[in-house]
């Protein structure tokens, strides 16, 4: 065995040549570890958020038992202090409570954020001896939830790795947006009785036609190639 830089005859064995000081190549030899320029990638634990969520959820009470306090020793009673107790418990419904769960489901959270929007306009509605909730908040934010509840379900279940059926199901969902607006304006003649101007038919056709548009698009694959290879979507 020869040193490949200076030609020097090795003995069997030898780690670096007498002569220049390579070093000489082993098989059977095990290399020893060497420190790395930059420290190896591990996997760390996960973080919990759970005492920083405690933190907020207390930040949370405390407006809402200080209102509590101050209109319990002023009026005797839960006056105004139920409007900020219910806005607080809606707004900790729509952005904390998501985040007790690792992998939060839209599919469930969605309709306890329209549940909880929904119970404030009640209140409110109560409070002020408005009789607009029944007729108009009511099944306004029924429909909505529907339509987006649908949208959701089929976005996360339906799709299925064929991307073609998002424009399908955004399609549709813009056409019934469309109709939402023709039911806001019939629902505002009969709860609140304004006039019938039409104004719903504008939104209506736009509305229609975009989903109209994405219809088509899905349905046809050289559309649809196209329009990736030059706006790659």
């Amino acid at each position: 065995m020869y040193c490949v830089q200076c030609g020097v005859e090795l003995q069997k064995g030898v780690e670096r040549c007498p002569l220049c000081g390579l070093r000489v190549w082993h098989p059977e030899l095990k290399e020893s570890p060497e420190a790395a320029p930059y420290p190896r990638y591990t996997e760390g634990e996960r973080v919990r958020h759970g005492g920083l969520l405690f933190i907020i959820s207390f930040l949370f009470a405390i407006p809402l038992l200080v209102c509590l306090l101050i209109d319990l020793n002023m009026n005797g009673a839960v006056d105004w202090s139920g409007y900020v107790c219910f806005g607080v418990l809606t707004a900790y419904v729509l952005v904390c409570l998501p985040l007790w769960f690792s992998k939060p489901n839209p599919v469930i959270f969605f309709p306890l954020d329209m549940a909880a929007l929904l119970g404030l306009s009640l209140y409110i509605s109560q409070k002020t001896g408005g009789s607009w909730f029944l007729p108009f908040a009511f099944p306004v934010g029924g429909a909505l939830l529907l339509i987006l509840e649908a949208q959701i379900v089929l976005l996360r279940y339906a799709v299925r790795g064929r991307r073609h059926r998002v424009l399908y199901i955004l399609g549709g969902g813009f056409m019934a947006c469309g109709g939402l607006c023709v039911l806001i304006e019939f629902l505002d003649h009969v709860a609140f009785g304004l006039p019938m101007l039409w104004w719903s038919l504008y939104p209506l056709s736009v509305l229609f036609l975009v989903g109209l548009m994405l219809v088509v698009i899905g349905l046809c694959p050289p559309l649809r190639e196209s329009l990736h290879k030059r706006f790659f979507i």
